[in-house]
């Protein structure tokens, strides 16, 4: 399916706030709500969303630290990724996790409340795991989506 730049708009204005009533882009995109609902129906049947979600305010819950933890694996091989994904299903604190090609395995995005939880997520839930090589944690300092993507190459 090839994308118009009406349909663009329509992936722009809900990436930035997936909330937006059929309505209120429709106004936006100075279209009918009828018109909208079915430039969306098409869309969502196409797969153009993954999923609406809801960006949480970590520091409003109590998660004051939020880290990037670069994990690199003994052993690369099906059987121990798949162990080590379940093992990261089971870990409290985790947002996201990506499985990386290249020199790290895996990018841990995790949210703690203090010092000593981060320690105790690194040294006692994550280290435990035996076909870790390696592991280098980064505080993060600020975190914010800019959703500048492209998409000169989907337009009729």
């Amino acid at each position: 399916m090839r994308l118009d730049q009406k349909d663009i708009q329509i992936l722009k204005l809900l990436q930035n706030n997936a909330r937006l009533s059929n309505k209120e882009l429709a106004v936006e995109l100075d279209i009918a709500p009828s018109t909208c609902h079915e430039r969306l129906k098409k869309l969502t049947k196409s797969n153009f969303f993954k999923a609406f979600n809801a960006s949480l305010n970590l520091e409003k819950l109590g998660f004051n630290i939020e880290v990037l933890i670069r994990v690199r694996l003994k052993k690369h091989e099906r059987e121990v990724v798949n162990s080590f994904i379940q093992k990261l299903h089971t870990l409290k604190g985790i947002v996201r996790f990506y499985h990386l090609a290249g020199e790290t395995n895996f990018m841990l995005h995790v949210a703690v409340e203090n010092p000593n939880t981060l320690r105790s997520f690194i040294l006692d839930e994550l280290s435990d795991f035996k076909y870790i090589d390696n592991i280098e944690s980064s505080i993060i300092y600020h975190n914010k989506c800019l959703h500048n993507l492209s998409y000169t190459n989907v337009i009729e």
